[in-house]
């Protein structure tokens, strides 16, 4: 059986108004908790940010202590949930076989495919959008 893989990984949420970003960080927990397991967390409440031109934004973030399977379901958390940071704890050294590797990237490049298409769809219908205002005034 392989080493289970320990990680601490921090998640922050900003946004607007300050019950939203709460609520939306206690729902993203709640759904990693289905996911993964979680071996504890803390969850800090939404604060202003300091910044004058972000006066009406708010963070939250949340500390976890989560435990992997391999490392090709960290990089799926990583692209799904996109955190902050994370540190891996244990092991202290990574021995993947070529095939562990082959999939990981090949899901990184899928993933990274289907981004690169729905930011050229959103480039586009910006364009149409642009245009159709354009004939209007």
């Amino acid at each position: 059986m392989k080493e289970k893989i320990l990680a601490k990984v921090v998640i922050e949420i900003v946004g607007g108004p300050k019950e939203h970003v709460d609520m939306t960080i206690r729902k993203y927990m709640d759904e990693i908790r289905d996911e993964f397991n979680v071996i504890k967390h803390e969850l800090y409440d939404a604060e202003p940010l300091k910044e004058e031109k972000f006066k009406r934004m708010f963070s939250s973030f949340v500390d976890l202590e989560m435990e992997f399977n391999n490392f090709k379901d960290i990089v799926g958390f990583c692209f799904d949930y996109m955190p902050s940071s994370i540190d891996i704890i244990k092991p202290d050294k990574a021995n993947l076989e070529s095939k562990e590797l082959m999939d990981m990237l090949n899901d990184l490049m899928a993933k990274l495919h289907n981004l690169d298409m729905r930011v050229k769809n959103l480039i586009a219908e910006n364009v149409l959008l642009k245009r159709g205002l354009e004939k209007k005034y």
